[in-house]
């Protein structure tokens, strides 16, 4: 059957966006494996929903060659059924890999968060999206004996235990919470966390584009009610798939932003090929994102680059009082030979009259750039010498 009423319109929008999130994650997956050299889980993740995305767009094109999207009463009974049956085959899929997606933008978040309670948060919207998704994804077939009673007409059913209706309204509203919380959870997961402020911004203002995938999820939410009321099923669900598949595209759409500024800026030349593929936006994979600093972090065995900080205090000495005087001042440059010779070719620690004493704290600290592992300085040693002025 040719396509007709909404057909076109279903068949256009759902390969549209799965060819954008085919191109979205090509550049991805060729980020993290040529520039960065380190792929993770949330590569895996959103890898699966696309293919899965694949499966419900074939599924739905099928079902639009059998007459979904074209009115009931103009369809025969045999497109009806097989029409009926490839729709709820698409369901089946596109519910695991809309929970597949939340769980990506979770894992993604877990590469960064360091802090406990965070990576509980992400656990417990992990565990329950993949949850209703399962059951939902059951439910589809499960609703009604005999299952063949579900998209055939002529068979006559002993009665529907389930409902899809609902089941399908508690997904489709927790899967927009969650869009929501995944936009919002960044900028206070990631505010106060070590990194530079160009990443963290990227991060935290890509993942808040999820927020029109939340919209999404609410428009398609409100309309399953109708769904229900209606013996126009091919027909009202239409629209439906339609913003389940855009809710699904920018969700993987706004996951992969961030993974995709090393290609930018290696792009734009502002990288060579070393700094490229050791680009640490994100800690690697295998690895706690927290750490100590001059040891092994993010998995890659790397020396640590210190900074001196000194304190000087100067105190002199001396019968006129008027001269005394003291002070403080920080410099972030490390001390010359120059100096150390200086001070040690003045002991003199029983001379009289005026004579200066230093006292000298030095202290290191790890200023690399990392996410979430804090900086964390080794104790001052303080030095005091005096000599005469």
């Amino acid at each position: 059957m040719t396509l007709r009423g909404k057909g076109p319109t279903l068949v256009g929008v759902l390969w549209f966006e799965t060819i954008l999130c085919m191109i979205v994650l090509a550049l991805r997956i060729y980020t993290r494996t040529v520039i960065r050299r380190s792929t993770g889980w949330d590569d895996l993740l959103l890898i699966v929903t696309w293919v899965l995305m694949v499966a419900f767009a074939a599924l739905c094109t099928a079902s639009a060659h059998h007459g979904m999207g074209v009115h009931a009463g103009e369809l025969g009974v045999e497109d009806t059924t097989q029409g009926m049956l490839l729709l709820l085959v698409g369901q089946s899929v596109i519910a695991i890999s809309m929970g597949l997606s939340k769980c990506a933008v979770a894992a993604f978040l877990m590469r960064i968060v360091v802090k406990k309670w965070h990576k509980l948060f992400l656990w417990f919207w992990n565990i329950s999206i993949m949850a209703l998704s399962i059951l939902l994804a059951i439910t589809v077939f499960a609703q009604c004996t005999p299952v063949q009673s579900i998209w055939d007409s002529r068979v006559p059913s002993n009665g529907c235990s389930l409902n899809l209706t609902i089941m399908a309204t508690i997904m489709c509203a927790w899967s927009a919470v969650l869009d929501f919380v995944l936009a919002l959870f960044p900028w206070v997961a990631l505010w106060n966390l070590n990194m530079k402020k160009k990443e963290k911004y990227t991060i935290c203002l890509s993942l808040s584009l999820g927020i029109f995938a939340g919209i999404c999820g609410v428009i398609r939410t409100t309309g399953l009610d109708a769904l229900t009321q209606s013996t126009d099923y091919l027909y009202a669900t239409t629209d439906s798939v339609m913003w389940t598949m855009s809710e699904l595209t920018t969700t993987i759409v706004c996951v992969s932003i961030p993974a995709l500024r090393p290609l930018y800026r290696s792009i734009r030349g502002n990288l060579s090929s070393n700094d490229a593929s050791n680009y640490n936006d994100l800690p690697p994979y295998g690895k706690s994102s927290g750490g100590r600093s001059g040891g092994r972090s993010g998995g890659r065995s790397a020396k640590p680059t210190f900074a001196m900080d000194t304190v000087t205090t100067t105190t002199v000495h001396g019968k006129d009082f008027d001269n005394m005087s003291g002070g403080s001042g920080r410099n972030e440059e490390q001390g010359d030979d120059t100096d150390t010779r200086h001070i040690l070719q003045h002991p003199l620690p029983h001379s009289t009259g005026i004579y200066q004493v230093n006292e000298v704290r030095i202290s290191y600290e790890d200023r690399r750039p990392s996410y979430g592992v804090t900086s964390e300085n080794m104790p001052s040693i303080p030095v005091k010498t005096r000599h005469h002025i």
